[in-house]
């Protein structure tokens, strides 16, 4: 499959074609008409491929293209010389899957059922495999420019949607319009296992069925198509169904389905259903792949790992007080505190060791994370060659999400090879961008320090050769902290409609407090893990009727925006304005 992948790339020459740079923009927004567009990184550390390093070499760029990469390298007479001798120089990083550019769709939750919820048209069920991506992008969406600020220059976008939202497409994330951004069309047929809502398939385990069905459906209108097209004398003429002409590439094995998976549990049902049915498949998401690293090794398809970690947990704190003299007809293995590490056994033999309950459970929380954390690692050392994906991922979060793996034993140059050779590879466009050699794409990222180190910074991102710099940090990562504080009225929008409320936040001595109310409640909820990075802002707090919530918020000014979502609710959207103070 890899190998057809790469073939598809000898029609991208053909569209770059229609590409051209025509501005330079600094951080501040501001667009500037280019002098030229030839530039010369004179001196600088060019990192053209994970282990490949060359020491001050120079880099040329003409017409969104690189020309040559040499200690010495001849700099044409019009070209703009940057003196790199303190920067490094590395490929692009490319989004193995992403909803850059791709807008939110708004709530809708006075929709009337169809007639039939058992069998609903396939555009209201989530069936939808014929809607192309490139007819969905906005060039102006602010998530392009977030993952622009720190290194990505191309990626794999997809529809959002339910179990089949569509066709994915390669972008740049540069500036022009939509259809300047388009690399590499069809590139995938993006799947999930996500339910439709209030009608079939409304369960996991009812979207593979329908999979199934539409699948071998599919199959068979394709064989009806072929026999028509080679002699139709006599014949009916096909029926044509759009979801059905739209899997005619995956089922010919000319195009991937890329499957996001949640958990483990998604994970074996996926490989299960493509062992069935037998289309290309490449795997994503595979936050708990930890626990399946055989069966992904006997499958061999190709990965892409989740670039979301969990929040990582509070250090275990002893008590305040000295722990409760046990009764003396208390069984002899009562655990103590100071002594407990996680067991999987462990049971509340009565409420004097609820305390000990309690730090079982962190002790739990703890052990987890540095699963989660450690899974890339693992990934490595299984030799499971993959990309990262960015989906549900705040950029924001990302660089010190990759330290956080590195940390945890994934090798730096293996990391730099699952933002650029593997998802090049994976996504059939390695001829054109992922490594910095002539001929290819100038899509280069340029810091002041190596990529991952904690106090690196980007300094320029050239997306085909259109340049892109930054003075300072990126908005979204600088210190805004006071920006955050306040009271905030805020609109939710739900299935059963508007729900209106309040947030407070509050930041003493370093530390974040606040809470929430809203119409349904003259409760006001305490707010507890509280987590401010920039103008990124999230927090939890526990509703009687849902269980607990957790809010994801994004500060611009005076306005807030972003997500709330519970155990058995989908994601809501949020958005509100700060109040006057008094």
């Amino acid at each position: 499959m890899r190998r057809a992948h790469l073939a598809c790339t000898l029609v991208v020459a053909g569209v770059l074609a229609g590409l051209r740079p025509g501005y330079a923009q600094v951080d501040s927004g501001e667009r500037i008409p280019e002098v030229t567009q030839t530039y010369a990184l004179v001196n600088a550390r060019v990192v053209q491929a994970p282990g490949q390093i060359l020491d001050r070499a120079t880099v040329v760029i003409r017409d969104g293209l690189i020309v040559r990469v040499a200690p010495g390298a001849d700099i044409p007479f019009d070209a703009e010389r940057i003196a790199a001798d303190s920067l490094s120089v590395y490929a692009g990083f490319i989004d193995g899957l992403s909803h850059a550019g791709i807008p939110e769709p708004k709530d809708e939750p006075d929709r009337e059922r169809p007639e039939d919820p058992g069998n609903p048209p396939d555009s209201e069920a989530g069936i939808q495999p014929d809607r192309d991506v490139r007819t969905m992008l906005d060039a102006s969406d602010k998530r392009i420019r977030d993952l622009r600020a720190i290194g990505f220059t191309a990626a794999h976008v997809v529809p959002r949607g339910r179990m089949l939202p569509g066709k994915g497409a390669v972008i740049l994330l540069a500036e022009g319009s939509a259809n300047d951004l388009v690399v590499r069309g069809d590139a995938s047929t993006y799947a999930q296992l996500a339910p439709a809502r209030r009608m079939y398939p409304a369960t996991d385990m009812a979207v593979l069925a329908k999979w199934r069905q539409v699948y071998r459906d599919a199959r068979r209108a394709r064989r009806i198509e072929q026999l028509y097209r080679d002699n139709p004398v006599g014949l009916e003429r096909p029926r044509y169904n759009p979801a059905h002409y739209a899997l005619f590439p995956v089922i010919g094995g000319t195009q991937p389905v890329f499957f996001l998976t949640e958990g483990v549990l998604d994970l074996y049902r996926t490989l299960a259903l493509q062992d069935e049915l037998g289309f290309p498949l490449v795997i994503a998401g595979l936050e708990q792949s930890y626990a399946a690293l055989d069966v992904l090794k006997t499958a061999g398809h190709p990965l892409i790992l989740t670039l979301g970690l969990p929040k990582k947990p509070d250090a275990a704190k002893e008590p305040e007080s000295p722990e409760t003299p046990a009764p003396a007809d208390a069984p002899a293995e009562l655990p103590r505190i100071a002594e407990l590490e996680y067991d999987a056994s462990f049971r509340t033999l009565s409420h004097l060791d609820i305390a000990a309950e309690k730090k079982n459970l962190e002790a739990r929380r703890q052990k987890e994370y540095e699963r989660h954390a450690g899974n890339a690692a693992l990934l490595y050392e299984e030799d499971l060659a993959f990309a990262f994906t960015s989906l549900d991922t705040e950029p924001a979060n990302i660089a010190g999400n990759i330290r956080t793996m590195i940390e945890h034993g994934l090798p730096e140059e293996a990391a730099l090879e699952a933002l650029t050779t593997e998802p090049a590879s994976i996504l059939g466009v390695s001829a054109v961008m992922g490594t910095v050699e002539p001929g290819k794409m100038a899509n280069l990222v340029v810091t002041d320090g190596p990529v991952f180190d904690e106090d690196s910074k980007v300094r320029m991102v050239f997306v085909y050769g259109q340049k892109f710099e930054f003075e300072s940090a990126p908005a979204d990562t600088a210190s805004s902290d006071l920006a955050v504080e306040g009271t905030w009225s805020f609109v939710v929008s739900g299935p059963d409609g508007d729900v209106r409320g309040k947030i407070v936040l509050e930041e003493r001595q370093g530390a974040w407090t606040g809470n929430i109310t809203h119409e349904m409640s003259s409760t006001a909820f305490a707010l507890g893990s509280i987590e401010v990075i920039g103008n990124k802002v999230s927090f939890t707090f526990d509703e009687p009727n849902l269980g607990p919530v957790a809010v994801s918020l994004t500060v611009t000014g005076d306005r807030i925006e972003g997500s709330v979502t519970a155990a058995d609710l989908d994601a809501m959207s949020l958005a509100g304005d700060r109040e006057p103070e008094q």
